[in-house]
């Protein structure tokens, strides 16, 4: 079990998300009330009932509790991106469909939930679609690192995702294969020292969908 504050917080936020994201009613209370927490507001009913691996609460009546209050800045950033991948996935009525959940994530810097949100379906999951996927789950998992500073093992989960990506092909509803292209293109950018943190990557890769 973690023990870790961040850790805890980050996975009990990214349980919420992807709940949400499938269309859950009360996670998408949640996410609304912790929306307007962001923007100033006490934690609502859904949010003070969310709880952590280790069983304990996150919000109490007046804002964080006292074991997660540091990390105030963390959840903020999370709210943020939480609200514009929402938006997406509404606008692209997503809710059933994890793919594109997980691309509405990846937008919105939400490398986590990316994983979070696709590892359920490639457990199911036989063939090619099985590979893709395993291919997405490494490039949230490497942007995640990316984003962490950990640049060993961006790199390296970087060239598996591509490897994994650019030998699919092109699904019937997406270009997996020039994804793959631009992970590995992303890889060589660290390798050469060119992108050494999260805040250099100029442009992020995009999944694009089929016509």
């Amino acid at each position: 079990m973690k023990t870790h504050p961040k850790l805890l917080v980050r996975d009990a936020l990214a349980g919420l998300f992807v709940a949400a994201a499938a269309g859950d009613p009360e996670a998408n209370r949640a996410l609304e009330e912790l929306d307007r927490f962001a923007h100033g507001a006490a934690p609502g009913p859904a949010l003070r009932r969310l709880r952590s691996e280790d069983g304990s609460g996150l919000f109490a009546p007046g804002g964080l509790e006292s074991r997660f209050a540091p990390l105030g800045a963390y959840v903020k950033d999370r709210a943020q991106r939480f609200a514009a991948a929402r938006i997406r996935i509404r606008e692209t009525e997503a809710e059933r469909e994890p793919m594109e959940q997980a691309r509405a994530a990846w937008h919105a810097g939400l490398f986590f939930e990316v994983h979070e949100i696709l590892e359920p379906v490639w457990l199911a999951a036989t063939g090619l679609q099985r590979q893709r996927l395993q291919g997405m789950i490494m490039a949230g998992a490497a942007l995640h690192h990316l984003a962490d500073g950990n640049l060993a093992g961006a790199r390296s989960l970087l060239r598996e995702a591509a490897a994994k990506l650019e030998g699919s092909g092109s699904g019937e509803s997406h270009r997996f294969g020039s994804f793959g292209q631009a992970l590995a293109r992303l890889a060589g950018e660290i390798e050469k020292g060119s992108l050494r943190s999260i805040e250099e990557l100029g442009e992020l890769p995009v999944l694009e969908r089929r016509d």
